[in-house]
């Protein structure tokens, strides 16, 4: 009888610890689950999106992060998206840690989603490139750069590749000396992910790191250079547009590059074309004609004299003006 009742006992003690494990378990699990609210947005019932939408209000308004943090990583690739987006609605420091951990490897996945646009789409992109463009645009993360960077070396290629992006995207400039290494990795994907991602700054560090790719062996890096040039401002990219249009093995690249020097107006460019016109090679003979006469106005012929001419009364009335 007192084993009988040991027993009992005992069964009751694990039922009683079992029903507490679950209550804390309950108390601890968020109060919503991304599938469900997210499925509830989608519904033909107009009351059912409406509760769906007040359910997320009061997760952003209650500060309860871990919902979204969960769905970043949900299996449902559709989901984590919109997840990350309402992560960095947060601000708490819980919420910014959350989304800056999103940045390490071991969270990395793929979304049907286009970062850029902020839209869904249908090819796939690396998570991290999103979370970079959200932690910029929230105003940066000092710790982000490592946590995105912890783990890259001999990563493959893809995923070199979305670092890069990833990196174009945080735009801190502390990650442009991974670039300038990545512009000469052995694949063309992770060459041409660096150079973009160097596009997007607007420093001179980023500028000196495009001048290796000006002469790497492939026209398609070569290419990137040029349109990472494209929204350049800064004077230093005249001399990197001169490169390539006097030097380039490519036509196109080095037509391409001539037309892009007609942005620079004065000597920063125009004694340049001139002297191409004084060259062998036909293409680029054009090419600097054409950018001379979109640049100027004037419709002279294709030859440099009377270019030079012109050039030279026009300085001098220049010096006379001042």
């Amino acid at each position: 009888m007192r084993r009988l009742g040991g027993d009992r006992q005992g069964r009751r003690a694990a039922a009683l610890l079992s029903v507490i494990g679950a209550a804390l378990a309950a108390a601890c699990a968020p109060a919503h689950d991304v599938q469900t609210l997210y499925s509830q947005l989608q519904s033909n019932d107009v009351e059912e999106r409406q509760d769906a939408q007040e359910a997320i209000d009061k997760i952003l308004r209650d500060g309860d992060y871990e919902v979204f943090a969960k769905g970043a990583v949900s299996p449902v690739k559709a989901h984590r998206a919109p997840s990350i987006i309402y992560l960095a609605h947060m601000e708490q420091p819980q919420a910014r840690a959350a989304l800056r951990d999103l940045l390490k490897l071991g969270k990395r996945s793929m979304i049907p989603y286009n970062p850029i646009r902020m839209k869904p789409t249908t090819e796939e992109t690396d998570s991290r490139i999103l979370v970079a463009q959200l932690i910029h645009e929230n105003g940066g993360d000092p710790e982000a750069l490592a946590a995105l960077l912890e783990g890259t070396q001999g990563q493959p290629a893809d995923v070199l590749a979305g670092t890069c992006f990833a990196l174009g995207a945080l735009l801190d400039p502390k990650g442009i000396p991974f670039l300038a290494t990545a512009t000469g990795h052995e694949s063309l994907d992770v060459a041409r992910a660096a150079v973009q991602a160097l596009g997007m700054f607007r420093t001179h560090e980023a500028l000196e790191a495009l001048k290796p790719p000006l002469h790497h062996a492939s026209p398609e890096v070569r290419s990137e250079v040029l349109s990472a040039l494209e929204l350049q401002q800064d004077p230093q990219v005249v001399d990197l547009l001169k490169t390539m249009a006097a030097t380039d093995p490519t036509r196109e690249i080095r037509l391409a590059a001539m037309s892009q020097l007609g942005r620079f107006k004065g000597s920063a460019s125009i004694p340049f074309l001139i002297d191409q016109l004084k060259g062998a090679n036909a293409d680029n003979r054009q090419g600097a004609l054409d950018t001379l006469r979109q640049l100027t106005g004037q419709a002279f012929g294709p030859r440099p004299e009377a270019w030079e001419r012109w050039w030279q009364q026009s300085q001098k009335q220049l010096a006379a003006s001042h």
